[in-house]
């Protein structure tokens, strides 16, 4: 992609962000907190970033690891599903509690968790919590993203993709056979979920796909975190995003938005004191010795306190 593409695929303020209440004006002109506007349901989620030139935003763990290594393409299905493997056949020599073998999702989710290379990305549900990860280590400002996740979280939209006649069936069929006795676990589709993951690794197309693993761990709980799944890990997330939306960038434009955050430090610091206030901070959002240990040195942002 040239530069002049790369401008016109997202949506983004006129200029960078730099005060609390330029943050909270676009994000109230944005309705990311309304659920329906103008007839339609939205369901806006958000990353946080430092800033990158656009060739490098937006990377899912597997894709940076298979530039870093320089991986060819007719190697990168193969080498995903070896990754998969050795994390399963080791995991159990440091991990007190291990994912059912076939539950695929909470695999990736651990992985992800503990920095494993995935085609999993980090996302959260509260902007706030994006507009932090954006800042607090990044004292020249950083980047939130938003995506309309409604596009992207609706299973029938991923089965309408996959030829009737598949794989994909006998995999419905054999997770709908390990469903509990009161059927919760497949409540919400979260059993088809793992079905779609387990085809696209087998079967990989480009496409975003919104999910979380039925049991949660204590750091998506407390950051209020979700997965974006990329349907082809062999190639960018942005392509899997253009091909979410067949190539359609008007579109695009529309569910994606990317907001810079640029702040003089005194303006910084008041954002991020204004997080505090929301109780998000890193001793919050990492449970933990090292979490605590991180925030301590965000109270030079807010002194008062000390």
């Amino acid at each position: 992609m040239n530069r002049q593409e790369n401008n016109v695929w997202y949506e983004k303020p006129k200029e960078p962000l730099k005060t609390w209440e330029s943050i909270e004006k676009w994000c109230r002109e944005k309705h990311y907190f309304e659920k329906r506007v103008n007839m339609r349901t939205h369901r806006w989620i958000f990353r946080g970033e430092r800033t990158e030139e656009d060739s490098k935003a937006l990377r899912t763990k597997i894709e940076k690891s298979f530039d870093d290594y320089d991986v060819a393409m007719e190697k990168k299905e193969e080498y995903e599903k070896r990754l998969i493997r050795l994390f399963q056949r080791k995991a159990a020599l440091y991990l007190d509690h291990e994912p059912d073998k076939d539950d695929m999702l909470e695999w990736l989710a651990v992985m992800q968790h503990y920095g494993a290379p995935t085609r999993l990305m980090d996302w959260t549900y509260s902007f706030y919590i994006a507009v932090y990860f954006a800042l607090a280590e990044n004292a020249e400002g950083g980047v939130v993203w938003a995506f309309d996740a409604s596009s992207a979280n609706d299973p029938m939209q991923i089965e309408s993709k996959i030829p009737k006649v598949s794989r994909f069936n006998k995999l419905v069929m054999k997770f709908e056979q390990r469903d509990d006795v009161l059927g919760i676990r497949g409540e919400g589709d979260k059993l088809k979920d793992l079905a779609i993951i387990c085809y696209l690794i087998e079967n990989p197309f480009p496409l975003a796909y919104a999910v979380n693993p039925f049991r949660l761990n204590e750091r998506l709980t407390v950051q209020q975190g979700l997965f974006l799944l990329a349907g082809d890990s062999r190639v960018a997330f942005k392509e899997n995003l253009r091909n979410h939306f067949d190539n359609n960038t008007e579109e695009l434009k529309k569910n994606l938005h990317r907001i810079e955050i640029k702040s003089k430090p005194r303006d910084r610091n008041n954002i991020l004191r204004k997080l505090r206030d929301m109780n998000i901070t890193n001793e919050a959002l990492f449970p933990g010795l090292e979490g605590f240990a991180k925030s301590v040195g965000e109270y030079l942002a807010y002194p008062e306190i000390l």
